[in-house]
């Protein structure tokens, strides 16, 4: 190796040459300068991965001091189906409808024509238990949405229960 690449790569070259008979080793005066590039070009890639691998999703909203979960397996959910109107027409497709307790809440349900299905839910909290109404909303948790006029009374159920409910809402979310 030269003294002039102290830290060089050594590379043996085989040469395809028939009339070359001899082997040795070479040093590629390039492979020192790539060095620090390629170690940049990896940090810059690691920290492109742990960068794109966080994210900023926030919390729950509600206050956890206030927040007694149920103790024991969860209670057997209820799914609910039906028809839903819109001051008193029956309602779009593709619409959101959503279901909640004070701490527990459905799952977003995107309506077919005139009805809705799948919007699946059960208490989370002693509170979801003691106040034992849901609600049920068309449009966004996050945005706006109208309450519908009907609500339901919780009560256990043995096994998960499907409950035809139908909703009537009084106008579409301000959006």
């Amino acid at each position: 190796m030269s003294a002039q690449y102290p830290h060089a790569i050594s590379i043996k070259i085989r040469s395809s040459d028939a009339n070359s008979s001899s082997r040795g080793t070479s040093t590629h005066p390039a492979l020192p300068r790539l060095r620090p590039h390629l170690i940049l070009i990896i940090a810059a890639l690691l920290v492109a991965v742990i960068l794109g691998c966080t994210s900023d999703v926030e919390p729950t909203p509600y206050d956890r001091d206030l927040f007694t979960p149920i103790t024991g397996p969860p209670p057997s959910p209820i799914i609910f189906a039906g028809k839903f109107t819109v001051a008193g027409e029956p309602g779009p497709a593709d619409q959101t409808i959503y279901a909640e307790f004070i701490h527990g809440g459905s799952g977003n349900s995107t309506t077919l024509e005139g009805e809705y299905t799948q919007l699946i839910l059960g208490p989370v909290s002693v509170d979801d238990i003691e106040h034992g109404v849901i609600g049920f909303y068309l449009g966004t948790r996050d945005g706006d949405h109208v309450k519908a006029d009907q609500t339901w009374e919780w009560s256990a159920v043995a096994q998960p229960t499907n409950q035809v409910l139908d909703l009537s809402f009084p106008h579409f979310p301000d959006s």
